[in-house]
């Protein structure tokens, strides 16, 4: 029987939680450590577009723990000792392990000026969007008639995804927004072309601007500053330039990348310790693997049964976005797809995730 210690937020799923009762059914003394209050990322897309409420993101992580016959621990992780075999915490007395998954919740990379700036948002932590969301609305009704400037930092699938959403609430309130994306390099490069030029284009049509090589370094005031000099001015700012580990990781003396986080091989295992292995947003793996849950969960249970875990695959989950006018675009790998049945594909993955 070993001990095993699931750390982050990232575990406070249920599907996941689902399958990985199995382990304490084989014996296993099983625990997650994390704060109670966690959050669907699956949620949050249709919060934004004002089409569930955001009591829908929330999820008790004690409660699902329990549910499924875990030890629970609501507590910050400080530091992991991988050769004491120890996770120290805020709070509590460290946790011993012969097991570790680790999957922390993730932050947004950090830009200068924007971290206690009240008109200044992130893409993660999650409730980040939830208070962003909160600010658009209380916007729309307190000044129906006037357009709120959205200066987006970031042009991944997430930022897009998210001003479509964006777009879609202003409509569903009454108010009106113009949204202007600043990206480092090119738009959209983790999708097919003819994909993210589909998206460019409903993007566009509702006025929105697009610029590319068109860094953002710091915000001062209420103005985003640009890599050339330029400034942009805005009511409201979203930093989606990708995401970032805790310090925590670093602190424990793991090998992180730049953006802190977490490097791991091909099959999630932590470099240096055979029994440690982790996934989810903090974590970069090898060879260009997607650090996955189906991932992480087959390898945890394989590693609890003496088994050897097998690579993450390569290319990530589908990816679905609701362009607004009725249709979707899906897309997974070099495939891709635009029309009514994506949307329903999108809207039946939200029933699973909501209900």
């Amino acid at each position: 029987m070993s001990r095993i210690l699931l750390l982050g937020g990232g575990h406070a799923r249920p599907p996941l939680l689902h399958r990985l009762a199995r382990l304490k059914r084989a014996g296993h003394d099983l625990g997650l450590v994390t704060p109670a209050p966690q959050f669907w990322a699956e949620a949050i897309p249709p919060i934004l577009a004002g089409r569930v409420d955001p009591a829908a993101a929330s999820l008790d992580a004690a409660a699902m723990a329990t549910r499924h016959g875990l030890y629970f621990f609501d507590d910050d992780i400080t530091r992991i000792d991988p050769a004491a075999g120890q996770v120290h915490r805020r709070q509590g007395e460290p946790l011993g392990f012969d097991l570790l998954s680790i999957a922390p919740t993730a932050l947004t990379r950090p830009l200068p000026g924007t971290g206690d700036h009240p008109r200044c948002f992130s893409t993660r932590p999650l409730p980040r969007l939830l208070a962003l969301h909160k600010a658009l609305v209380e916007r729309f009704r307190q000044h129906p008639g006037r357009a709120v400037a959205l200066t987006i930092a970031g042009g991944g699938i997430t930022a897009c995804g998210l001003a479509l959403a964006m777009i879609a609430l202003a409509a569903r309130e009454g108010g009106h927004i113009a949204i202007t994306i600043l990206t480092r390099g090119r738009l959209l490069t983790r999708l097919p072309e003819p994909a993210g030029v589909r998206l460019i284009e409903a993007l566009a049509a509702h006025g929105t601007i697009l610029q590319e090589m068109a860094p953002v370094l710091r915000v001062e005031g209420n103005e985003a500053v640009l890599e050339g000099g330029d400034r942009i001015a805005f009511d409201l700012f979203l930093n989606a330039t990708g995401a970032a580990g805790p310090g925590w990781l670093r602190d424990s003396g793991l090998a992180v990348d730049a953006d802190g986080r977490l490097l791991t091989d091909a099959a999630l295992g932590v470099s240096g310790f055979a029994r440690m292995i982790a996934g989810g947003e903090a974590v970069r793996p090898a060879e260009g693997r997607h650090p996955g849950w189906s991932a992480l969960t087959s390898n945890l249970i394989a590693l609890a049964g003496s088994r050897p875990p097998h690579p993450a695959p390569q290319q990530p989950p589908p990816c679905l976005i609701d362009i607004g006018d009725g249709t979707a675009l899906a897309a997974w790998g070099r495939w891709w797809t635009l029309g009514g049945p994506a949307l329903w594909a999108l809207r039946w993955l939200e029933g699973r995730w909501l209900l």
